[in-house]
């Protein structure tokens, strides 16, 4: 079960919302927006070191972006550096919330240098464990997610960093907390 919330930013709107796994419908409407492990490899490996988890998550970005018509998406280092950031307070504070540690939504955004002059923003978290801890599995619940398929295909960015954090949150052992950070400058 999801929880959404919304935030606007100073310089234009951006939807956040979380995510945390729910049982996969039979009746996959957003299911062709999920690249095939072909075009993505390792995405179904939940093996994977967190790097690669990373990357094969922006490759499944780059699939469902093409495949919907929302336009290019670039990995930059800054908002690699804000969604690692950020997906470290969360595991430190043991907060899966955007506002973990108490700060606001966009703080690393800020703290990166990402917000100067015309910019957007938005963030997905997702919480997955176990044998779910994929990029596949990660990406299938924000397709299938209302607030996230939205964040994740707003034609306006075209920036993206996406961060992987695997180990021990709330009690388990095998948990991973994924983090894409969005945006643009225009």
């Amino acid at each position: 079960m999801g929880r959404w919330t919304r935030t606007i930013l100073l310089a234009g709107f951006a939807a956040v919302a979380l995510a945390i796994p729910a049982a996969a419908s039979a009746s996959d409407p957003y299911a062709g927006l999920l690249a095939p492990e072909s075009a993505c490899p390792g995405q179904a490996d939940p093996g994977l070191s967190t790097a690669a988890k990373a990357q094969a998550m922006v490759c499944m970005h780059r699939y469902a972006r093409s495949h919907a018509g929302a336009g290019a998406i670039h990995s930059v280092k800054s908002l690699r550096s804000s969604s690692a950031h950020k997906a470290r307070d969360i595991r430190r504070c043991g907060q899966f919330s955007h506002y973990a540690c108490g700060r606001d939504a966009f703080y690393w955004f800020q703290r990166v240098g990402f917000f100067r002059g015309t910019y957007g923003g938005g963030e997905n978290l997702a919480l997955t464990y176990g044998s779910n801890s994929t990029a596949r599995e990660a990406m299938d619940l924000w397709l299938n997610s209302d607030e996230h398929r939205h964040v994740l295909l707003t034609r306006d960015y075209d920036d993206i960093g996406v961060s992987v954090v695997s180990g021990r949150f709330d009690g388990h052992g095998d948990a991973t907390i994924w983090v894409a950070h969005f945006g643009y400058h225009h």
